[in-house]
C-alpha cells in the first residue's frame, strides 16, 4: 500500500484575504529586516477559485492599516478607484433625509482611498510572492488537524469528484493533509474552520459574536466626472426604530457606482427580507438620482461581524493564530475592519518572525500575537466603540446617544457591558408581527434576488453533495413554518431556499457564502458546510 501523500510547509495561511496577506508579508518582511538567511516556507490557500473571487466590502479604506507592511511606493500603487473628497451623512425617513451636519472626526474618510477590495487582495498576493510565499487557490480547507495533546498541526483540504449521493466520481481527489508549525485562519466572518476551533476548545469572548448582512451592487451609469470621490451613509428608514441598518453610495469613477445596505441580524420580524430592503433603499428620493439611467453589473453579499471588543475571541491557541474578521475584528460604529485586519497580520507576522528566529512556536510564544494586537490603533478604536452596537439593539435613538457618549469619554462610558441576544433569538413569530406586503415592481435597477445572483458570477458543480445541510427536517414543517413562516426563504439574498409541497428545497448552486442562514435561522437547523474548492461566488471587481 502506497504511503499518504502529505505537504509539509512552516507557516499555512487560511483564506487569501487581506488579514492572511498581511501576515505573510509581514512576516517575510521582517525576517528579511534582520538579515535572516534562511526563510520559512509560507503556504496561503484559498478556497475561491482565483484571489479575490470570495471578498467582498464596500470599500473606503482606512488607510492606517498600510504602515509597517507597505512601503510608501507600494501605497502609491495600490489599485483604488478613487479618493474621498466629499461625504455626506444622512438620516433617512421614508420619503425624505436629514443632513447630519457634525460627526465625530473618527467618523469621517476625507481622503481615503476608495475601491474594489478584490483588487487590493490581488495586489497584496502579488506582493506575497515576490516575497517567497506560496498562494495556491481552489482549495478548502476542511478539516484542522491535531496531534495526540491537541496541538493545531495543519489542515485537510476537502476532496473533489464527490457525487450528489457522496460517492466518488472518476475524477475524485482526495483531499490533502498540509502540516505547518503554525496554522493563521484568516478565513473571514463565521469561518468554516474558525467556527469549529472556538466550539471546540471555548474560546469564545465575553459574548458571542453579532452580525449584519451587508448588500452590494455595482452600477454602471452616465458618466459624471464632477461626482467622482463623493460619499454618502445613511441610517434609518428602510431600518425599523428598532434594527441597526443603513446604507452607502460611493460615486467611484465617472461612469460607476457602488451602492449597498448593511441590516443587523438580530432583527426580530420573520417576514423581514434584507434585500428587499436594499431595493427600497435603492429607491428613495435621495439615493436614486446616483444610480438613474444605470445598469448594475456586479452584486453580492456577506455577513459583517459587529460585536466589537466583548466578542473578540481569543485570538490564538497551541499551534493556530485566528486573523482579521475572524476575530471580530471590526469597527462596529464605522463598519470598518480591513485596516484593523492589516493590523492583526502585521502583529501576527511579527510574532511568528520572532517565533520562526527562536525556532519556539509554542502556545506561550504564538501569545504574543494577543500582546500586539492589543497595542495596535486599531484594538483602541474597538475598545473605544465597546458598547455602540449593542446600545443599537435598545433603539435607533439609544444607539445614537451611546455613539455621542462613546465618543466623547473614548469608550468609558456606558462602563458596563452592555447585553444584547444572539442574532438567531427574539424573533417574533407571525402572529406577533404584522405583515409586509409592500411591493416594488422588478426594475433593471430594481431586479429580483435571481437577478443579482446572476451578476455575482457564482458557480458550484451541481453534482454534489449539497453543503447546506437542514439538519431537521421534521422541524421545518412542524415548527419553523407554521409559528416563522419559513423565514429562510426571506433572509437569504441569494434566494437558496424554497417552499414546495410544505417542504424546504435547497438551490445550493444560487449560494454566495454569506452564511446569513446558519446565522439567522431561528431553530439553527440550518449547518453551512464547505462544496468543493473553487466553487461559489466569482467576484472580479467588488
Amino acid at each position: 500500500m502506497s504511503e499518504k501523500k502529505h505537504i509539509e510547509t512552516d507557516i499555512l495561511c487560511v483564506g487569501a484575504g487581506v488579514a492572511s496577506l498581511s501576515t505573510a508579508l509581514s512576516l517575510l518582511r521582517t525576517l528579511k529586516k534582520q538579515n535572516v538567511e534562511k526563510l520559512p516556507r509560507v503556504t496561503i490557500i484559498e478556497k475561491g477559485r482565483n484571489v479575490g473571487s470570495h471578498v467582498l466590502s464596500g470599500a473606503v479604506i482606512d488607510p492606517s492599516g498600510f504602515d509597517g507592511i507597505l512601503t510608501p511606493e507600494e501605497i502609491q500603487k495600490i489599485p483604488i478607484e478613487a479618493k474621498v473628497k466629499k461625504e455626506a451623512f444622512h438620516m433617512l425617513s421614508e420619503s425624505a433625509s436629514l443632513p447630519i451636519p457634525w460627526m465625530p472626526r473618527m467618523m469621517h474618510a476625507e481622503g481615503f482611498p476608495v475601491g474594489s477590495l478584490t483588487k487590493l487582495v490581488i495586489y497584496l498576493a502579488d506582493l506575497c510572492e515576490k516575497e517567497g510565499a506560496e498562494v495556491y487557490t481552489g482549495f478548502a480547507a476542511a478539516e484542522l488537524l491535531e496531534d495526540s495533546k491537541g496541538r493545531v498541526i495543519g489542515v485537510k483540504t476537502g476532496p473533489k469528484g464527490v457525487g450528489r449521493d457522496s460517492k466518488k466520481k472518476s475524477n475524485y481527489l482526495e483531499g490533502e493533509e498540509v502540516y505547518a508549525k503554525t496554522v493563521v485562519l484568516g478565513e473571514g466572518a463565521s469561518g468554516f474552520l474558525t467556527k469549529r476551533l472556538l466550539a471546540q476548545k471555548d474560546m469564545f469572548g465575553m459574548r458571542r459574536q453579532s452580525y449584519a448582512l451587508g448588500i452590494k451592487e455595482i452600477v454602471e451609469v452616465s458618466p459624471n466626472p464632477e461626482r467622482v470621490g463623493e460619499i454618502m451613509h445613511t441610517f434609518g428608514y428602510p431600518s425599523d426604530s428598532q434594527t441597526y441598518g443603513g446604507g452607502f453610495v460611493y460615486q467611484t469613477a465617472p461612469n460607476q457606482v457602488m451602492v449597498g445596505y448593511v441590516y443587523a441580524l438580530d432583527y426580530t420580524s420573520p417576514t423581514a427580507n434584507p434585500h428587499k430592503l436594499f431595493r427600497r433603499f435603492k429607491a428613495h428620493p435621495i439615493i436614486e438620482p446616483y444610480l438613474r439611467g444605470g445598469k448594475i453589473v456586479a452584486y453580492g453579499a456577506k455577513v459583517i461581524p459587529e460585536g466589537g471588543f466583548f466578542a473578540v475571541p481569543e485570538v490564538y491557541n497551541d499551534g493556530v493564530l485566528i486573523v482579521g474578521d475572524g476575530a471580530g475584528l471590526v469597527d462596529s460604529l464605522r463598519i470598518k475592519g480591513v485596516h484593523i485586519a492589516m493590523m492583526s497580520g502585521r502583529a501576527a507576522g511579527e510574532t511568528l518572525a520572532n517565533c520562526w528566529i527562536k525556532n519556539d512556536f509554542s502556545k506561550g510564544a504564538l501569545q504574543q500575537y494577543d500582546v500586539k494586537l492589543k497595542e495596535t490603533p486599531g484594538w483602541q478604536q474597538l475598545k473605544r466603540v465597546k458598547n455602540v452596537r449593542a446600545s443599537f439593539s435598545k433603539g435607533i435613538m439609544t444607539g445614537v446617544m451611546s455613539a455621542g457618549f462613546a465618543w466623547a469619554t473614548y469608550g468609558a462610558f456606558p462602563f458596563w457591558q452592555v447585553d444584547i441576544k444572539r442574532d438567531f433569538q427574539g424573533m417574533k413569530t407571525l402572529q406577533e408581527t404584522a405583515s409586509d406586503d409592500w411591493q416594488m415592481p422588478i426594475t433593471p435597477l430594481s431586479p429580483d434576488r435571481l437577478t443579482d445572483v446572476f451578476m455575482s458570477g457564482t458557480k458550484h458543480e451541481e453534482n454534489q453533495p449539497c453543503h447546506l445541510k437542514i439538519l431537521d427536517t421534521k422541524r421545518c414543517i412542524e415548527e419553523c413554518i407554521p409559528k416563522y413562516g419559513a423565514p429562510c426563504l426571506l433572509f437569504c439574498p441569494a434566494r437558496v431556499y424554497a417552499l414546495e409541497d410544505d417542504h424546504i428545497h435547497v438551490d445550493f448552486s444560487n449560494c454566495l457564502h454569506c452564511k446569513t442562514c446558519q446565522i439567522k435561522d431561528p431553530l439553527q437547523n440550518i449547518e453551512w458546510t464547505l462544496p468543493q474548492g473553487g466553487d461559489g461566488p466569482r467576484y472580479t471587481r467588488m
